[in-house]
């Protein structure tokens, strides 16, 4: 087992003067900055293009049935809760609710 030692500046500078072996220092980052910009920027979401494939597929191409699903990936962004932000996942097909039929766009 290893053993990890906190030191300040001050003490560091210190410390090296009086001993012939310098230690490792891993430094840290100070605040939240570093965390913000460590963050992968979220893709950016074409709105427009799925508001349209949604209006185009509102119906059942196969039997007319206004119901329909959508079919989306399990990727969708993630709130501060865990929580899916609906419309944020990758639109991938339909599948109507009366007849069961599938397509993709």
């Amino acid at each position: 087992m290893s053993r990890l030692t906190v030191y300040w500046p001050d003490e560091c500078d210190a410390m090296m003067a009086g001993s012939a072996e310098a230690p490792v220092i891993v430094s840290f980052p100070r605040h939240s900055t570093a965390v913000r910009s460590a963050r992968s920027a979220p893709p950016k979401l074409d709105v427009v293009a799925r508001a349209r494939a949604l209006f185009e597929n509102r119906r059942c191409r196969h039997c007319g049935y206004p119901v329909v699903q959508p079919l989306e990936l399990d990727d969708a962004l993630v709130n501060k809760s865990g929580l899916e932000i609906p419309g944020t996942a990758t639109l991938e097909g339909f599948r109507c609710c009366s007849c069961d039929a599938e397509w993709f766009i």
